[in-house]
């Protein structure tokens, strides 16, 4: 059985596909978690990086770039790109240890070239379809704030994607496949990914 990265649009389901991946499967699913391990074994604060993310981009991997920029200047600390280095060495041994589900977090690009990893794309042509699934999983949230909030995570996934790739977050040429969750169920796309995945 293969490995699965997912990037995702936000509104598109990609986060809740990727988990029923995970569950059907029977693998481990990561998100943040892989990012507090990179950030646990390097030694930063994770309460710090947190609270930086906030006031930033709201991108934990954009912004860990941003805070290592002036942590670096510290004795003893590491430059961003040992940083990024420790980041992608945690997405890559979690994956060594066997098929898992990888959602966000540049995940696609840093095991690329892994013949055991499959990426995919989700994505929504249906922009009410994301809206209604924004407002369903928020809190007591508008349209019209879910419509912001849409515009603002995708932006902020689309800089972490081109900061750690230099590439366009939404170029079908990165990944293996694209899912459009405006036109196929989210039990369509668990189905498919679960046959490209070999489960």
């Amino acid at each position: 059985m293969k490995s699965l990265a997912i990037e995702r649009e936000f509104g598109s389901g990609g986060r809740e596909i990727g988990m029923k991946v995970a569950k059907a499967a029977g693998i481990p699913y990561y998100d943040g978690e892989l990012l507090v391990k990179a950030a646990e074994s390097y030694g930063l604060s994770i309460s710090l990086l947190k609270e930086y993310d906030e006031k930033r981009t709201g991108s934990f991997l954009f912004d860990i770039a941003a805070f290592a920029d002036a942590y670096q200047r510290l004795p003893g600390k590491k430059s961003v790109p040992e940083l990024l280095y420790t980041i992608q060495k945690t997405i890559e041994n979690i994956e060594r240890q066997g098929p898992a589900v990888f959602i966000g977090r540049c995940s696609t690009e840093i095991l690329k070239k892994n013949p055991h990893v499959t990426s995919v794309y989700i994505y929504s042509s249906d922009e009410q379809k994301k809206l209604r699934r924004i407002v369903d999983t928020g809190d007591a949230i508008s349209e019209n704030e879910a419509r912001k909030l849409m515009e603002k995570m995708d932006k902020q996934r689309r800089n972490s994607f081109r900061y750690w790739s230099q590439k366009n977050w939404s170029d079908r040429a990165n990944y293996d496949m694209e899912l459009n969750t405006g036109t196929l169920s989210i039990e369509k796309c668990v189905d498919i990914l679960l046959a490209a995945i070999g489960n």
